[in-house]
């Protein structure tokens, strides 16, 4: 295997295969929860800039589809919603996240009524958006690991979260969705315009211009104009 692929195996085992696993508790048992988390984010972070380095290395030129105009108008709209959901999900506290599992005794943000998984919304469209742009065998394999991740852990995250047999846990879990805006449309939960973080809305669209602009810059040279 190369380089890249490494890396993203052992991207991938480490959040599936660790922290969705019983594997998890045995470790937090042993170096204690924040002994385990902080072991856990330097491993991820180190595997992660791992296939951002050998990914920014390796040739691009092995297409299985090639880029086309339409194919980037349509990943900048996405990339749009991507980046917004991420900082939306980032500034919103979720009981589902890590940390923040108190949140299940307040009032529901408008964003996890949308979804339960803002953040990894975010990540799964920006590695899809990223997929439609990019044809070549290495960009499969690198943003197919963030999408394969994303999608299988939003999964794994709710079926662990639903092991919790707390009454609030169980109205949290019939009350919202994994799939957006599908509580609210089935009328499972309301939500009102002023439950969205606007100030995160305006953030993540302005990281989108800024991003949109120095693209050529952080993607070595690929601009978005």
């Amino acid at each position: 295997m190369t380089p890249l692929t490494v890396a993203c195996v052992a991207f991938l085992l480490l959040h599936l295969g660790v922290s969705s696993t019983p594997l998890r508790g045995m470790l937090k048992e042993a170096v204690g929860e924040n002994g385990y988390l902080g072991i856990y984010s330097l491993l991820a972070f180190a595997s992660l800039g791992a296939m951002i380095y050998f990914y920014a290395g390796v040739d691009h030129s092995d297409y299985y589809w090639l880029p086309s105009a339409v194919s980037y108008k349509i990943t900048k709209v996405i990339l749009v919603l991507s980046i917004v959901m991420v900082v939306v999900g980032i500034m919103t506290k979720n009981p589902t996240a890590v940390k923040t599992e108190s949140a299940i005794d307040n009032e529901l943000p408008g964003a996890v009524k949308i979804t339960r998984h803002p953040l990894q919304w975010g990540i799964l469209l920006f590695a899809v958006g990223h997929l439609i742009a990019n044809g070549d065998q290495a960009s499969i394999v690198f943003f197919g690991t963030l999408a394969l991740l994303s999608a299988v852990g939003m999964v794994a995250m709710d079926k662990r979260k639903k092991a919790n047999s707390d009454e609030k846990w169980q109205t949290f879990y019939e009350t919202t969705s994994l799939i957006p805006f599908a509580a609210i449309l089935s009328g499972k939960t309301k939500l009102k315009a002023t439950e969205i973080n606007w100030l995160a809305v305006v953030i993540g669209v302005a990281l989108y211009a800024a991003i949109y602009w120095f693209h050529d810059f952080v993607s070595g040279g690929t601009s978005l104009f």
